[in-house]
């Protein structure tokens, strides 16, 4: 099962996928770095980096772990289309939660400008609203939104629960039983 968190940077996307990874076992893969290494292999070889040689470096990665475990948490932007489109293709829909994670863009800054900047693809600004801005409008087929702006581990990890329990059941294939969205409080909405 593929879980896919799709949201600005600084949303909170990883910290979900660590939660995810405790509390549900999940294999959480943290792309940013993968990302980076890709960029400075680049550097390095004195080439141009690209998105399609960068997906074809970075997500076969992604595929490996799908095959070797149950359960694997992915994060993305969603600001590029041809990367979420790759991260959608190496699960059927039957083996995919697509989630967006939402928090509010000062929030978004707030949380970035807190982090250490030697571990994120490095932004200004005006990028950072940019890709927030593209990353609101993906069309992304997701299963609901977690608002991440005060919920608990906790309150994060039953969503979760919630949402891939059905698909345990081989009944269920489509997202009729995860809830639409979600406020602060972990309440269905």
């Amino acid at each position: 099962m593929l879980v896919l968190l799709v949201g600005p940077k600084g949303s909170g996307k990883s910290h979900i996928g660590r939660v995810l990874e405790r509390e549900l076992g999940a294999h959480f893969i943290h792309v940013e770095p993968l990302w980076m290494a890709y960029y400075a292999e680049c550097r390095r070889a004195g080439r141009e980096p690209g998105i399609p040689a960068g997906i074809t470096e970075v997500h076969p990665q992604i595929a490996d772990a799908l095959r070797a475990r149950d359960l694997v948490c992915v994060e993305t932007t969603g600001a590029s289309r041809e990367i979420l489109d790759g991260l959608l293709s190496l699960a059927p829909p039957s083996e995919r939660l697509a989630v967006r994670i939402w928090a509010p863009l000062e929030v978004c800054l707030e949380r970035i400008a807190a982090r250490d900047p030697s571990v994120q693809i490095p932004m200004d600004p005006e990028m950072i609203r940019k890709v927030h801005a593209l990353g609101e409008t993906a069309d992304v087929p997701s299963a609901f939104t977690v608002t991440n702006t005060e919920l608990t581990d906790d309150e994060i990890a039953d969503m979760f629960r919630r949402a891939l329990a059905p698909r345990s059941n081989a009944a269920t294939s489509d997202f009729d039983r995860a809830p639409a969205s979600t406020n602060e409080q972990g309440e269905t909405t």
